[in-house]
């Protein structure tokens, strides 16, 4: 018995340690950024906007079936989105060719500036169309840059904890997130930040198109996957992990060892009262 109490502290102070490692991001919410509470609540896909054309379109046409990817900016915008929808052609760029857009998943990126129309969203458009290296798969349809009035815009933003206002300049502050939705709309996951692991990437596009929704697997991801010092790919950490799971087998082995030793102290006076 005194086994077990020694081993247990130790035992609780690890998963709390690993509890508070992978919690999840963002629990604090104020009047802009986002809010990830909306996970597993549905966008409703029959909101109009406008394509590239001009022409009225809806989330389920853009859909067309498949997982979108959405990001919410203004095309204006002189301080994060640019390098938000930076990081999400780099990401693209450093996908394998069987996921890419088209196939697997729509990129949308929607204004949140009502003011915004569909020739400076064309003009957008054109300018990071133009970034892809090598993916010449990618259709047009599969990448699209839409505008809309103040109605939609509430009603998307709304339905997804987007938070913003207005600032001094007669921009915006707000934060940014992909947010990934099922062909259905469900929000799926929010993916933070301004760089993207396609693995990343890859997952939630998978559990987006199979209906399920999780909170953001980035600390788990960035924990697995390393960047190499040169270039713009990531490599599976083996020694790290290799190591979590080889302590975490001495904890469990520990942890058996310990139960039997208690099961065995119990059953030895009841046979010795036997003899």
């Amino acid at each position: 018995m005194g086994v077990i109490l020694r081993i247990k502290q130790p035992i609780i102070a690890l998963l709390f340690i690993i509890s508070s490692v992978y919690s999840t991001e963002g629990d604090v919410i104020s009047e802009i950024g986002i809010d990830d509470s909306f996970l597993g609540q549905t966008v409703p896909m029959d909101l109009m906007f406008n394509d590239e054309t001009g022409q009225p379109i809806t989330l389920t046409q853009v859909s067309d079936g498949k997982p979108i990817v959405l990001a919410l900016v203004y095309y204006n915008c002189t301080s994060i989105c640019n390098p938000f929808l930076n990081a999400i052609v780099d990401v693209i760029n450093q996908s394998p060719q069987a996921f890419l857009p088209g196939d697997k998943y729509t990129v949308v990126a929607v204004s949140f500036d009502p003011n915004e129309n569909h020739e400076i969203a064309a003009q957008k458009k054109a300018s990071y169309f133009n970034l892809f290296e090598g993916k010449t798969d990618i259709s047009e349809a599969s990448f699209r840059f839409l505008s809309g009035d103040s109605s939609s815009i509430r009603a998307l933003t709304a339905s997804v904890g987007f938070r913003y206002k207005p600032d001094e300049s007669g921009g915006f502050k707000h934060a940014s997130s992909i947010i990934v939705l099922s062909p259905s709309g469900i929000i799926s996951r929010y993916i933070r930040g301004l760089y993207f692991l396609p693995v990343e990437l890859m997952v939630s596009v998978t559990n987006a198109m199979e209906g399920k929704w999780a909170p953001t697997l980035r600390k788990i991801v960035k924990f697995c996957f390393v960047e190499e010092p040169e270039g713009r790919g990531y490599y599976f950490n083996f020694l790290k992990v290799t190591g979590v799971l080889i302590l975490g087998a001495i904890f469990l082995t520990v942890l058996i060892l310990s139960l039997m030793l208690r099961n065995k102290s119990e059953l030895t006076p009841r046979h010795s009262e036997g003899t």
